[in-house]
């Protein structure tokens, strides 16, 4: 392992010489403290107005707080580095520490510095993670004037709450792709375009094994309506050599969508290769997971994807009748098939598991081409919306980290006249 010297050097994003006249460049230990928290069991803690911190946040509550806030809190274990911020008293258990300035600097300043600072990569523990105090006085810091740290806090400040609303609307719209996608997997659309109601038109729907659905709708199964396909064993002769083969692992199949940031290879002669060959609108469909919640989840085979192969650890459904992509999708992602998996996965070796045969047997709603057509555009528009603020929110982020970037080593300097600081 490398030495921890050599660790701290690698991590310091602050160079002496570089820092504006009048900062001051100096390890961390020189301008706060790292006190301990201290352990309060889910059992002793009376649920209250003050808020009970871990390394990843508030965990609970409390009638009494062990620190009169406002204060910062880094994960200790677990978390390691990760920073809050408490508004008001609060009760630090023993995962995190909780800051202690040494000088007058300002508490916000204090925040967006630590938040910027390379703590997560001072891991110094074998087994859980955890961060050393020495390690972390080591860090140098660049510390300006008081008044010039009030001006960077209210810049900063004002990002992170554009940045909050930013994960409020996506998180807002998230929820709404899922509300839509379930009405309309339960309701349909009716020939009016609009939402078909049981209290309306109670003869419109039929009651099935999967509750009331539209009378026109016929049931079936993914057995009925796709051909499933496994994929390959990875063991050492997948190692790729001459044949090499992108193929797709759990970790690319997300919930409604591929995750190709990092595709690896395996060998495959053109013979197997060809009978695994992933084409546009397959579904993938994670077969094993540790988290029996993620076995299931599916996704469509995008043009990007299409012409990979998969591993064993996922099927390949291809349509064989009238069941369109976009709509299987949904349904093999709602509720009532996570239900499904959950009844009937196997559990070996911490890995919950569903076969082909259990697979086939879910049962599957068929709509006619048109309505299903309509549906999946109704859908589609909602995730259109929904990626535009993810959109927004990946650039606010990245404009927040830019803004750190140049305020807090002194690139771009603040005003720091009574007038606008007033402002």
């Amino acid at each position: 392992m490398p030495s921890t010297s050599r660790v701290l050097s690698a991590c310091q994003v602050f160079d002496v010489r570089t820092a504006p006249a009048g900062w001051a460049c100096v390890p961390l230990g020189e301008r706060i403290d790292l006190a301990y928290g201290s352990g309060l069991p889910e059992e002793d803690r009376n649920p209250g107005d003050i808020n009970v911190y871990g390394s990843n946040g508030v965990v609970g509550s409390h009638t009494c707080a062990l620190v009169n806030g406002p204060g910062i809190l880094v994960g200790r274990k677990g978390t390691v580095g990760a920073v809050h911020y408490a508004s008001g008293p609060f009760w630090p258990i023993d995962t995190v520490y909780y800051v202690v300035p040494r000088r007058e600097d300002n508490l916000r300043f204090l925040h967006h510095l630590l938040s910027y600072l390379p703590l997560k990569f001072l891991n110094a523990a074998t087994g859980v993670p955890g961060l050393s105090r020495r390690d972390a006085y080591s860090l140098l810091g660049v510390f300006p004037p008081v008044e010039e740290q009030v001006g960077i806090a209210r810049i900063l400040d004002a990002a992170d709450t554009a940045l909050e609303r930013a994960h409020e609307a996506a998180a807002r719209a998230r929820n709404l792709v899922v509300s839509v996608a379930a009405d309309l997997l339960g309701r349909g659309l009716g020939g009016s375009g609009r939402l078909r109601c049981p209290r309306e038109s109670p003869g419109a729907f039929a009651a099935t094994a999967l509750g009331p659905v539209p009378r026109d709708w016929r049931l079936s199964t993914v057995g009925e309506e796709f051909d499933v396909q496994s994929g390959f064993a990875l063991n050492s002769g997948r190692r790729p050599r001459l044949r090499r083969r992108r193929y797709l692992r759990v970790a690319n199949v997300q919930r409604d969508s591929l995750d190709l940031s990092d595709v690896q290879e395996l060998e495959a002669k053109d013979d197997e290769f060809a009978l695994r060959t992933l084409a546009l609108d397959d579904l993938v469909v994670v077969e094993g997971h540790a988290d029996s919640m993620e076995i299931g989840r599916c996704a469509r085979v995008t043009a990007d994807a299409a012409g990979m192969t998969f591993q064993n650890h996922l099927f390949r459904l291809r349509t064989t009748g009238e069941v369109m992509a976009g709509f299987a999708s949904m349904w093999l992602n709602s509720r009532y098939a996570e239900r499904f998996w959950n009844a009937r996965c196997a559990t070996s070796s911490g890995l919950h598991t569903i076969n082909q045969r259990t697979l086939k047997q879910l049962a599957l709603p068929v709509p006619s081409a048109s309505e299903q057509g309509d549906i999946d555009c109704v859908v589609g528009q909602c995730k259109r919306f929904r990626d535009a603020l993810l959109q927004k929110q990946a650039k606010l982020e990245a404009l927040k980290y830019s803004l750190m970037h140049d305020l807090l080593t002194g690139r771009v300097r603040v005003d720091v006249t009574a007038e606008a600081l007033a402002v």
